[in-house]
C-alpha cells in the first residue's frame, strides 16, 4: 500500500509539472529518506544533476555535506510539519518546509519539501552547451518577501507556467489579449502582469468591471463629459479612455457590455480617437486594451449579444485560464503565499498541517482563487479548521454539549462506562462532520487507527439495535 501510495504521488507530481523549473526547490521522500520526485532548482541548488538527485537518499547527501540538515527527516521522525532555514554547499540558502503525510497506521509515508529562495542571497543557475554545463551565480528573491499581493502571479502547476510563459511574449507586444475562465481565476492578476512587464509599466492601469456599470452610466463613465452636459454634470470628468491614456486599460466582464457602447469602443479602437459627451472637440488616446470574460464570447456572437466585429478585434490572444481545481500545485502555492499575507496583516503565526493540505487538495473550489483566499483569511482570523500547533486539531472545534445527550434525559443515571462510552460516540461523530464524513481523515484527528474507528462505529451501532 505504502509502495503505491508513492507511485501515485510521484505520477501526481509529474502531472502537474513538478519536475519543471519553478521558483522553490521542490521534492519528494519516502519514509526512508529515498528521493522520488524533485525538480531542476533542487539539484542545482545543490551542485549535482537531477538525475543524480533522483537517485539520491536525503540521509546520504547530508552525510557528504551537500546541505547541513533535514527538516525532511525530522518530519518523519516528528510527524507533523517542521519548517527552517538551510544552506546547501553551493552557497544557497533557503526558506524550507517539510510537510509529511501519513497512512491509516498513523505511520508517515511520504515528506513533501518545499524551499524558497531567501532574499539577497545567490541561487544556481545552469547555462547548457553541447559537451559541459556551466553554472553561474544569478540574484533571486523570495517571491513572497515584501510583495504586492497583486502583482504577484503564483505559478507552480503546468498549466500556469504555459501561461505566463505566453504573457512573457505578449507583454513586449502591444497587441490586445482576450483572457477567459471562471470567475475568480486571477484574470486581473494576469493583467497586472502583463501590464508590468510591457513598456507601459510606469503609465496608468485602469481596471474596469463592465458588470458594476449601470447600463445608464457607461458613456460617460468611458467618454467623460463636459460641465453642464446633461442634468448633475456640475463639472467636467475625464473618462475612463482617457485616464488610460499611454497606459493600459483592462475591461472585466466584457460581455456584459451594452450592444451600442460596443459599437463605440470598436470606433474607438479602429481610430484611437474621442469626444467627451457635451463636448465639441476630440483628442487622440493611446493604450493597451486587454479584456477578460467568464462566458464564452463565440456563443454570444452567434446569439446576437455581443457584436462580431468587436469580438474579433479584441481576441488576438486568446488566454484561457483553467478553473483551480484542475491545477492542484497552485493551491498549495496559493495557500502559502495567502497565508504568508494574512499572518503578516493579523500578526499571526497560523501554519498548515498535512491534514488540512489534504482537505485544500480535495476540495473543488467552485468559488476558485477568490474562494480559497477568504478560506484562508478566515482560518487565519478565527482558527478555523485545524490549528496549526503541533499539526492537532483545536479542542474547542469539538465540544461537545452535554445537557443535549440523550441519557440525561432518562430516568435513571447512567453509570461511568455508559457515559464514557456515548461522550465518545458524541465526539467521533463530531470529528467525522468537520472531516466531511471521511473516516481517514477522522482516524487521523482522532489518533486511532482506521480499522479502530469502524469497530466504535460498528458497536456503536449493534447498541442501538439492542436498546
Amino acid at each position: 500500500m505504502i509502495e503505491s501510495a508513492a507511485i501515485q504521488s510521484k505520477m501526481f507530481l509529474q502531472a502537474d509539472g513538478f519536475y519543471e523549473d519553478c521558483s522553490q526547490a521542490l521534492f519528494l521522500i519516502d519514509r526512508s529518506g529515498r528521493i522520488l520526485a524533485g525538480n531542476a532548482l533542487t539539484a542545482l541548488s545543490l551542485g549535482i544533476s537531477l538525475e543524480q538527485l533522483l537517485k539520491s537518499n536525503v540521509k546520504e547527501l547530508v552525510k557528504n555535506g551537500l546541505y547541513k540538515y533535514s527538516y525532511a527527516l525530522d518530519a518523519i521522525r516528528l510527524k507533523k510539519t517542521v519548517s527552517g532555514i538551510i544552506s546547501t554547499n553551493t552557497g544557497v540558502c533557503f526558506t524550507s518546509v517539510s510537510t509529511p503525510l501519513i497512512d491509516s497506521n498513523g505511520e508517515v509515508y511520504l515528506v513533501i519539501t518545499t524551499s524558497s529562495p531567501k532574499q539577497s542571497l545567490e541561487v544556481l543557475k545552469i547555462n547548457r552547451s553541447k559537451s559541459t554545463e556551466k553554472y553561474q551565480l544569478v540574484k533571486s528573491v523570495d517571491p513572497y518577501e515584501d510583495v504586492p499581493s497583486q502583482s504577484l502571479v503564483v505559478a507552480e502547476s503546468i498549466a500556469m507556467k504555459r501561461i505566463l510563459k505566453v504573457c512573457d511574449q505578449v507583454a513586449r507586444s502591444e497587441c490586445k489579449v482576450l483572457l477567459f475562465g471562471e470567475s475568480g481565476t486571477g484574470k486581473e492578476v494576469l493583467t497586472k502582469y502583463i501590464h508590468d512587464k510591457s513598456m507601459r509599466a510606469k503609465q496608468p492601469f485602469i481596471s474596469v468591471n463592465c458588470a458594476a456599470i449601470p447600463e445608464s452610466l457607461f458613456e460617460s463613465e468611458f467618454f467623460g463629459h463636459e460641465k453642464g452636459s446633461f442634468t448633475g454634470a456640475s463639472e467636467q470628468k475625464k473618462g475612463l479612455l482617457e485616464l488610460a491614456d499611454n497606459g493600459t486599460l483592462f475591461l472585466d466582464e466584457i460581455s456584459e457590455m451594452p450592444l451600442d457602447l460596443q459599437a463605440k469602443l470598436l470606433r474607438v479602437l479602429e481610430n484611437p480617437e474621442i469626444r467627451r459627451i457635451g463636448g465639441t472637440k476630440s483628442f487622440q488616446v493611446n493604450f493597451r486594451l486587454i479584456c477578460a470574460t467568464n462566458r464564452d464570447l463565440s456563443k454570444m456572437v452567434e446569439k446576437g449579444t455581443f457584436r462580431k466585429d468587436l469580438y474579433y478585434r479584441i481576441n488576438v490572444i486568446p488566454v484561457h485560464i483553467p478553473p483551480l481545481r484542475k491545477r492542484r500545485l497552485d493551491i498549495l502555492g496559493l495557500s502559502r503565499k495567502f497565508l504568508f499575507d494574512f499572518n503578516r496583516k493579523y500578526d499571526k503565526n497560523t501554519q498548515l498541517n498535512s491534514i488540512h493540505l489534504k482537505q485544500l487538495l480535495n476540495h473543488n473550489w467552485p468559488g476558485n482563487i477568490r474562494e480559497l483566499k477568504n478560506h484562508i483569511e478566515r482560518m487565519v482570523i478565527i482558527d478555523e479548521g485545524y490549528e496549526v500547533i503541533e499539526g492537532k486539531a483545536r479542542s474547542d472545534d469539538f465540544l461537545i454539549d452535554f445537557d443535549y445527550l440523550d441519557f440525561l434525559n432518562k430516568d435513571n443515571w447512567p453509570t461511568l462506562n455508559e457515559f464514557l462510552r456515548e461522550v465518545e460516540f458524541q465526539y467521533i461523530q463530531k470529528v467525522l462532520s468537520f472531516c466531511n464524513g471521511k473516516k481517514n481523515l477522522a482516524a487521523d484527528v482522532l489518533g486511532i487507527y482506521r480499522t479502530v474507528l469502524y469497530k466504535k462505529l460498528k458497536d456503536n451501532e449493534l447498541t442501538d439495535n439492542i436498546s
